[in-house]
């Protein structure tokens, strides 16, 4: 089995596991992982891997690379589609549903598309900074520290929209060519699978936006799988358990070490928002909000592990994703992108912080 960064960071959460229960003397400790959070990621990345297996996703690549005939408006339309996309689903489930979709179009047209693929790590990061629901990241804070959806958004909205016009800015510099759809026939889709999952998608969403009861999501989860087993059992391989476990040990890991170490957590604005943004380069930006925990002095917080969401790979989980997808796996070329635009928005970040404080 080849060892990715995404097997990697699993590896290292299991070790701390093992040591943590080793220090406590106890298997597991309640109260440590948000099960409901847990529950909207875990649906989501079922229900997106049946939509994945139905081949709709290819058929809406090849449908896209018939109305774009150069690289910069394959930019934008993945970019615009991703900021819109992660604003109401979760940054990692937009890449989940999106990115295949790029290199679908690459494997079309036989034409390189990892640039795309950066970019659209970065706008998933961008565009989920907006909604309290975005990102994982966003909604530990909101339901730990805020609960006003007007507030939120008033607060997070001028860090996306400057994010945002920075993004079409650095596509715009970006040498374009002229590319030829080499397929001309368009792939097949299993229309009942896809059909149910995208049912199952908008329940999903509907059940988070509406607090509905935490069982729907199991019934969507089985529901998912079952429409899966019955159409084709290979199916299920494409749902990405790691990253389910992933999220699991995040929460178990960090808020048991939080009470172990007893952590001292910063109160002044710009402190907050300087490590939040620093630690997440190393730790990722939902560990760091898990740390954190439920602080009084939110907005800092918010900006940090927003903003900080671009970087180094491990800064956000959405990073990984886009990066195990890329046909080269060249870490230089990514950060040089995601580092760029970390450097600028960060600073843009405390000046927004200074103005608002």
């Amino acid at each position: 089995m080849k060892l990715t960064v995404n097997r990697l960071m699993l590896i290292i959460l299991l070790a701390a596991y093992v040591i943590l229960s080793i220090i406590v003397r106890r298997i597991f400790v309640a109260g440590l992982i948000d099960w409901y959070t847990i529950g909207i990621l875990s649906s989501l990345v079922v229900v997106n891997a049946a939509l994945l297996s139905s081949g709709g996703i290819d058929r809406i690549s090849f449908r896209i690379l018939q109305n774009f005939n150069n690289k910069r408006t394959l930019f934008l339309f993945s970019v615009i589609l991703t900021l819109a996309l992660s604003m109401f689903l979760t940054n990692d489930v937009a890449l989940l549903v999106l990115v295949p979709i790029t290199v679908a179009i690459g494997k079309f047209s036989k034409e390189d598309v990892d640039d795309v693929i950066i970019f659209q790590a970065i706008a998933a990061n961008v565009g989920s900074m907006l909604m309290p629901f975005g990102n994982p990241q966003n909604i530990i804070i909101y339901r730990e520290s805020v609960r006003n959806f007007i507030l939120f958004l008033r607060v997070m909205f001028p860090p996306f929209l400057v994010s945002s016009i920075l993004l079409l800015i650095m596509i715009f510099l970006l040498k374009s060519k002229d590319f030829d759809n080499k397929l001309r026939e368009p792939p097949n889709v299993n229309l009942s699978l896809f059909s149910i999952n995208f049912v199952l998608l908008l329940v999903i969403i509907v059940v988070f936006l509406a607090g509905l009861p935490y069982y729907i999501l199991i019934l969507a989860i089985l529901l998912s799988i079952m429409s899966m087993l019955f159409n084709e059992p290979s199916n299920l391989s494409r749902v990405d358990f790691t990253l389910i476990l992933t999220f699991i040990l995040i929460f178990y890991d960090v808020n048991l070490a939080r009470e172990l170490l007893k952590i001292r957590i910063p109160k002044d604005t710009l402190d907050i928002y300087a490590y939040s943004l620093i630690l997440s380069q190393f730790i990722s930006n939902v560990p760091t909000t898990v740390l954190f925990g439920k602080v009084a002095n939110w907005v800092p917080l918010a900006y940090g592990v927003d903003i900080g969401g671009n970087g180094t790979l491990v800064a956000s989980l959405a990073n990984l994703i886009a990066f195990r997808n890329m046909r080269v796996k060249d870490i230089t070329r990514f950060t040089k992108f995601s580092f760029l635009f970390l450097f600028i928005t960060s600073i843009i970040g405390a000046i927004l912080l200074l103005i608002i404080s």
